[in-house]
This record gives structure tokens, C-alpha cells and sequence, in this order.
């Protein structure tokens, strides 16, 4: 077996990936959130409004038996409530609500115009001061997937759950095809590529990015200033339930990633804490539909810091994914940083499977 084929390896970048880069996790997020809504803060005014959708969240896991520290509480699953509630008479199960919870209504308004405007208050500071670098230095070690593609001498397919653009800013010469042809509107068929054309990376940002956003006739496009994004069009979803979209480019993604996932030998997660159940589903799939495990390998790297061990966190993993063969899962329990930088080589990567150095031989 040689994974020098083309579509032989698929990276999957997650939260932590940015970290050092100087951009916060979700986790991180919600505590500088907590902190703009402290007394005294300048988001005072919805204090007590997310405190109740907090807490409504809690109790709703908490009848299905989930609690701390097994609450997955973070800023896209808030995001995604308030969405949820904003829709009022226009979502499904509205006909089925005989009243709306009384402090619910005390607090987000008559025409909950209070949660649409925490919604945009949440996503303005996304927008300009979470993601939004000024300097993207400090994510110079990005440049790691490009020296990697040159070594793997084929298109690597790169999936990001990200919004940021660390990945497009430091590309230096190389090529990024993210779907948007030369009048800067996305198309799945840009994707297209003749083998003679193909770009260095094809990037998926499976969340929509911070440059993205609708026009009028809500296509999708992008513009070079993404501050000036007024927050109901930026092109980004929140939340689990938002992700299988029938509009493009979130449905087209999906697709995408179930295919080549399927398609590879070699799953590189960076920085994926494994929170998603849309995406464990699609990677234990992918894992699980192998009949040789010596032949499919997902390899994680990020920190683990709640195991003690790469075995520990390899178990963690592999229980998750529901992968049974435990082999499948090789871990390194190190910063994207460091990986990307030092260890995302051809010889390093080629240490997940049993032949070795032997995976990436040429093939004839």
C-alpha cells in the first residue's frame, strides 16, 4: 500500500488548531462573553436573558441525565438556541407550543426582538474581535500544510470547522481553491479541477468563514475588509442542527467531507477535540468501513489534557468514534504548533501505520 496517491490523505482542522495562533476556543469564547455581561459590563442589558438560556439548556440536558462536565455547553450551541427561538411562529413545532415559557417573553421581548439583538451583539464580537487577527504571525506555522503538500506531491484536501483565515494567510505562492470563481461567487463546480490544474489545497470550511458573506440576491461571496460585514450577512452557521442545510455551500461540504474521508487512508485531525457528533459520525464511519484496519488510520493531535496518556486518549477517541479496532487511532498529545511546524512530514505521519517510512513509497 502507498498512501502517495492523490486523495490518500485528508486534514481536518479544529478549534485548537488557531490557538496559538492567538484566536480563542469555543469554551474560551463563552467565558469572554460571561465577562462582557458582568455587572458593570457593556452587555449588562442581556445578562439576565442568557443566564436564562443557559440555565434552559443545562435543564434540558439535564432531564436526558447529562451533567457536569458531560454538558456540551459552548458558543455555537448558544448561538444556534437563540437562533432557534428567534424563528418563533416560523419554526415547525410553533403550532405545538401551547404558551411560551412567561420569563422567556419577560426577557426577550414580545417579538423576542431582545434575542435577535444578543444573537447580533454575539456575532459582532465574533466578527471583529475573536477571530478577526490583525497580525497573522503568529500563525505562520500554517505554512506547515503547504510544505506538506509539496512532499505528498498531490492536492491535499483540507477540511476546516474554523471561520478564521489562517490557512489563507499564509499560503505564500501556493494555491487555495475555496469555491468562488472570478466574479467571487461560490459554486460547487469550482471544486472541479482537470488533473493538469489542480491547486495545491482544496479548502473546505465546513462553518462558512469570516469573509464570507450574502449578497442581495443571497449568493454567496466574499469580500478583502470582512470588519465591514454588517452581522446578519456574514456567511457562517452555527450549532450541529444548522450544518445539513439544504442551501450551499454547507449541504455541498457535508458531502464533500463524507466522500473523502471514505476515499482516504489517512485522516490528520488537528486540533478537533471531538465534540461534533455530526462529524465523530461521518469519521467513525469512515474508520469502521474498511475491512483492513492496518490500512485506515485517523491520526489526532491536540493537547488531551483530561487523559493521562496517548493510550488513554486513544481509547477516549476510538470510544467516541465508536471504532471498535483501537489501532485505527494513533494520538499525539502536542499543540498544533508544534505538529505543523516539526512533526507534519512525510516520515513523520508515515509512523501511524506498521510498514513505516514504506506507506509514501512512489508509486510505479
Amino acid at each position: 500500500m502507498s498512501l502517495r496517491k492523490e486523495n490518500n490523505v485528508l486534514v481536518l482542522l479544529g478549534a485548537g488548531a488557531s490557538f496559538e495562533a492567538g484566536i480563542p476556543t469555543s469554551p474560551m469564547m463563552i467565558k469572554k462573553l460571561e465577562s462582557l455581561l458582568d455587572q458593570g459590563g457593556k452587555w449588562e442589558d442581556f445578562r439576565e436573558l442568557y443566564h436564562f438560556v443557559k440555565s434552559a439548556i443545562y435543564f434540558g440536558d439535564g432531564i436526558s441525565g447529562k451533567f457536569e462536565p458531560h454538558v456540551n455547553y459552548n458558543i455555537e450551541r448558544l448561538v444556534n438556541i437563540l437562533s432557534e427561538i428567534n424563528r418563533k411562529v416560523e419554526h415547525p413545532l410553533y403550532p405545538f407550543i401551547a404558551t411560551w415559557n412567561t420569563k422567556l417573553i419577560e426577557l426577550g421581548g414580545m417579538g423576542f426582538e431582545n434575542v435577535r439583538d444578543f444573537k447580533q451583539h454575539i456575532l459582532q464580537e465574533l466578527q471583529n474581535d475573536w477571530v478577526l487577527l490583525d497580525n497573522y504571525s503568529k500563525s505562520d506555522y500554517y505554512g506547515g500544510l503547504f510544505d506538506f503538500r509539496k512532499d505528498f506531491q498531490h492536492p491535499l484536501r483540507v477540511f476546516s470547522l474554523n471561520y478564521d483565515l489562517c490557512v489563507e494567510r499564509n499560503r505564500e505562492s501556493a494555491t487555495i481553491e475555496r469555491g468562488f470563481g472570478e466574479s467571487r461567487t461560490w459554486h460547487w463546480r469550482n471544486f472541479d479541477y482537470p488533473e493538469q490544474e489542480q491547486p495545491d489545497i482544496f479548502l473546505y470550511k465546513l462553518h462558512g468563514s469570516i469573509d464570507w458573506l450574502r449578497d442581495d440576491n443571497e449568493n454567496l461571496t466574499y469580500t478583502d475588509e470582512p470588519a465591514k460585514i454588517k452581522p446578519d450577512r456574514l456567511g457562517i452557521i452555527f450549532g450541529t442542527d444548522y450544518k445539513l442545510q439544504y442551501i450551499d455551500p454547507f449541504l455541498f461540504f457535508a458531502y464533500q467531507f463524507r466522500q473523502w474521508t471514505l476515499e482516504a487512508k489517512l485522516i490528520i485531525a488537528i486540533g478537533y477535540g471531538f465534540g461534533d457528533e455530526h462529524i465523530n459520525a461521518i469519521l467513525g464511519q469512515a474508520l469502521k468501513s474498511s475491512s483492513n484496519p492496518d490500512e485506515r488510520r485517523l491520526l489526532a493531535v491536540a493537547p488531551f489534557e483530561k487523559e493521562n496518556d496517548e493510550t488513554s486518549a486513544m481509547s477516549h477517541v476510538s470510544e467516541i468514534l465508536r471504532v471498535p479496532r483501537r489501532q485505527q487511532i494513533v494520538v499525539r498529545r502536542i499543540g498544533a504548533g508544534e505538529f505543523m511546524s516539526h512533526e507534519m512530514t512525510i516520515d513523520g505521519v508515515a509512523k501511524c501505520f506498521p510498514d513505516g517510512e514504506d506507506v509514501f513509497q512512489e508509486i510505479k
